[in-house]
């Protein structure tokens, strides 16, 4: 019989179990072990999900931004994260990614959102638990509308047909002679050509992703607000209508996309995981249980996605905002230069709602920031004398949900915001997540 054990993201190191909690996972640990769960981060980098460590009759755990579920040992025991920010209150997670996906350069940030492990058995669950199913299916749609909008792609493919009167491309003699020729039928030909259109193995494809996400959102009504995906589905579906249904799973499999296309490469991407995580078939969606693929979703992206969302809607100007600016072999959030403000700010997104309560940030939040302030090609890419400017201003953005959910400030004014006591030129701003509303 295999259990799971539901733990919240974001504990802090050495935090010890319920007692309840350590029982059920102590027969599956040897004393003094620890199971670690990680992600890669890049070539070498990894990033922290969760680590439990045994000792004695007490389980001692850490817990980072990352929420999702894994085996403790396969088949016996799993452990599943969920979020910290529910407490009270549901955060309605689709929408955050929804509007996070409003921005073009988002896409190119989604690689790290999400990792999915099919090398390891399958995990059962419940629907209200599929988080992983939610973000793959609205991520997908999200890309799968702008490319309907711009019209599906034509390419060249082969096709195959038994042509009366006529003929294209090549025969094909030995299908021809079964089909055709032992039956008398002398004028008919089976013929293999090339065409230019939309109906293509590609388009097949994301077409059959589309009618696992229609199907799968029947069944999230019980837990999530679908009214958004739901009328995206019914938009994009008329632009498949001249596009076949027949694709094979080796197909579905084994397709590779063209990069030069970037939406379409990353649609076929998403399309490829969606119906990899069904099994490719569509009789198991729709389900109240179902099985996953361990998977891991860092809810910190989602927020510094989020956050940027609404940064680039208040400043829309060309280069006003940069996103993920790469300086000195460092990645800096985003660099804000207003054209109406007297000063720019480096910026950072902190998933981290304990913010709201302490006058302060941590030490090591606040040298990274402060790092990313004091190199010289930010100088440069501002036009500002290293020697000469003051310290470039830091904000850090971070979620609380007694504040607005939109930011109150314009691009006209630099507003005053909370000063991070012990700091020069340093600050904190908290923004409202939106929440799932009850009945």
């Amino acid at each position: 019989m295999m259990d799971i054990i539901q733990l919240k993201e974001q504990l802090l190191e050495n935090f010890c179990l319920k007692p309840e909690e350590s029982r059920a996972i102590v027969p599956h640990m040897d004393d003094g072990s620890e199971v670690v769960f990680s992600v890669r981060r890049g070539r070498e980098e990894q990033a922290l999900c969760l680590r439990l460590c045994r000792k004695g009759d007490d389980i001692f755990a850490n817990a980072s931004y990352f929420v999702g579920i894994d085996w403790v040992k396969e088949r016996e025991l799993a452990v599943q994260v969920y979020p910290k920010m529910n407490d009270g209150f549901e955060i309605d997670y689709v929408r955050m990614l929804n509007e996070a996906l409003c921005e073009p350069d988002s896409y190119e940030h989604l690689k790290d959102l999400i990792s999915i492990h099919f090398n390891k058995p399958s995990i059962r669950i419940s629907q209200q638990q599929d988080l992983l199913s939610v973000f793959l299916i609205t991520e997908y749609l999200n890309i799968l509308q702008r490319i309907v909008r711009k019209g599906l792609k034509k390419s060249f493919y082969m096709l195959e047909e038994n042509l009366s009167n006529k003929i294209k491309g090549r025969i094909l003699v030995g299908r021809n002679i079964r089909q055709n020729l032992t039956r008398g039928r002398v004028t008919d030909n089976v013929c293999r050509y090339q065409v230019y259109d939309i109906d293509s193995p590609e388009n097949r494809i994301l077409k059959k992703a589309l009618h696992f996400c229609r199907k799968q959102l029947g069944v999230y009504k019980k837990a999530f607000d679908t009214t958004v995906l739901e009328q995206r589905v019914r938009n994009i579906e008329p632009h498949f209508d001249k596009v076949g249904n027949d694709v094979s799973v080796n197909t579905m499999k084994a397709f590779k996309g063209n990069p030069v296309f970037k939406e379409y490469y990353i649609a076929v991407e998403f399309a490829q995981l969606l119906l990899k995580r069904f099994g490719y078939n569509i009789t198991v969606v729709g389900r109240d249980e179902i099985d996953t693929p361990p998977f891991w979703i860092d809810m910190s992206k989602l927020f510094e996605l989020y956050i940027y969302h609404k940064l680039k809607r208040v400043f829309t100007a060309k280069d006003e905002l940069h996103y993920h600016l790469k300086a000195h072999y460092q990645e800096l959030d985003y660099l804000l230069k207003p054209k109406e403000w007297s000063e720019p700010y480096v910026i950072d997104a902190k998933y981290k709602p304990r913010y709201k309560n302490t006058g302060g940030i941590t030490i090591d939040d606040a040298r990274e920031v402060a790092g990313y302030a004091r190199l010289s090609s930010i100088y440069q890419k501002l036009g500002l004398d290293e020697e000469k400017a003051l310290p470039i201003k830091c904000l850090i953005i971070y979620p609380d949900q007694e504040k607005e959910e939109q930011f109150k400030f314009t691009r006209l004014e630099e507003p005053t915001f909370e000063k991070v006591s012990g700091y020069i030129r340093f600050y904190k701003l908290g923004i409202r997540l939106p929440v799932i509303k009850n009945g």
